[in-house]
């Protein structure tokens, strides 16, 4: 009896021995499982993120693309203008020739109208009469025939300048009807690029850094805008040299002293100087600096001067040049047409606005290039600015 009393007792102390090890085991089981549902979930969330990550960056490529692609229309907008701006320019001056010449022609034809008013109906006839002899009145015939056929001439040329006047205002009126129409259409596309422009400041605050490219135009662009900025300037030292021989003073040049930063409250984001260019894997020389602000920020002369280029070109969106005097002239780039509130041959004083920051052009970002050219030169921008 005893024995089977002792075997029970050893059987019983057995079992509860083992069965906390048993439930250690089962929660040791769905800790696991536990951390694994964990794990997954992560996994989950992060698959999710690099979705939208991907989905973020295609946006992205795409309203890039759409920027580029309104970018190159706005600029083919830009430059049609500008032509019609010269044909309307061309066409006024013509207009004016012609108009002098038809006043010259009409007091002709008046005095002509007012001399035959004055000697009667019967001018040419009592003419003829009062011959002396069959000699003098072939003579005064032939001359009367002379009077009638200049008469007939000055009528003719009269209706001729007329109608080329008319033919000119028509043209004109046709070209100033287009070039509305094209302002008009380039004013939608500009508004069509803000708001694209204002999605990639949503989606990406730092589209800047982190795209490869900010702004690179290729040398052949690079040398047409330049050669462009040498001639002006050129021609603008040309004119001030005539001046100073004739004794005439040039107004509205710098005389010296602190430029005015272009854009106000804007950082530089780009020296100038010899930078390193992500694509072409090497440096290469930057000839201005770069200031970043937000698309339609103000943009400022920094010295009095003459604008002497306000145009589109080839990489750099919108240009302004302004020379102000000795050589030294200031460009500005990346503008779009619709901010532009300057032309040529106009005297602008210092921090006076000329424009507003844009994106044209080769750009990912809206941003000024400012350069300064002296003599021919590009030459470091900030020592003007101390």
């Amino acid at each position: 009896m005893k024995k089977k009393v002792l075997v029970g007792m050893i059987s019983l102390s057995l079992v509860f021995a083992l069965f906390p090890h048993r439930l250690s085991l089962a929660e040791t089981d769905s800790e696991i499982k536990k951390q694994q549902e964990e794990i997954k979930e992560r996994n989950d969330e992060i698959q999710e993120l690099e979705k939208k990550q991907k989905e973020t960056e295609e946006k992205e490529k795409d309203t890039l693309a759409n920027i580029r692609e309104l970018n190159s229309k706005l600029n083919t907008y830009d430059v049609q203008i500008y032509q019609l701006q010269k044909e309307v320019g061309t066409g006024e001056k013509q207009i004016e020739e012609i108009e002098r010449e038809m006043k010259g022609r009409k007091k002709q034809l008046e005095n002509r109208i007012r001399e035959i008013y004055l000697k009667g109906d019967l001018y040419y006839f009592e003419l003829l009469a009062d011959s002396s002899s069959v000699s003098n009145f072939l003579d005064r015939y032939n001359l009367v025939k002379k009077l009638i056929r200049h008469d007939k001439r000055v009528m003719e040329n009269y209706k001729q300048t007329k109608n080329e006047l008319d033919e000119a205002q028509k043209k004109l009126w046709d070209d100033l009807t287009t070039l509305e129409q094209k302002k008009d259409h380039a004013q939608t596309i500009y508004k069509n690029l803000q708001v694209e422009l204002k999605k990639i400041e949503k989606t990406s605050t730092q589209l800047v850094t982190d795209k490869q490219e900010l702004e690179e135009v290729n040398e052949k662009q690079k040398e047409e805008v330049e050669a462009l900025i040498a001639k002006a300037t050129k021609e603008a030292r040309e004119r001030e040299i005539e001046q100073e021989t004739k004794g005439q003073a040039p107004v509205d040049v710098y005389k010296g002293g602190k430029f005015t930063w272009p854009v106000a409250g804007a950082s530089l984001t780009s020296p100038f100087g010899n930078r390193y260019h992500p694509i072409a894997k090497k440096y290469k020389m930057h000839t201005g600096i770069d200031i970043g602000a937000a698309s339609g920020t103000p943009m400022k002369a920094v010295a009095p001067g003459e604008v002497i280029e306000a145009r589109p070109s080839n990489g750099y969106g919108y240009i302004i040049v302004i020379y102000h005097g000795d050589g030294l002239s200031s460009f500005y780039a990346h503008m779009y047409a619709q901010t532009v509130k300057v032309k040529v041959g106009q005297k602008v004083k210092q921090g006076e606005v000329i424009a507003a920051v844009g994106s044209n052009g080769y750009s990912t970002g809206p941003h000024l290039h400012f350069e300064v050219h002296k003599d021919g030169k590009k030459v470091d921008p900030m020592p003007y600015f101390e």
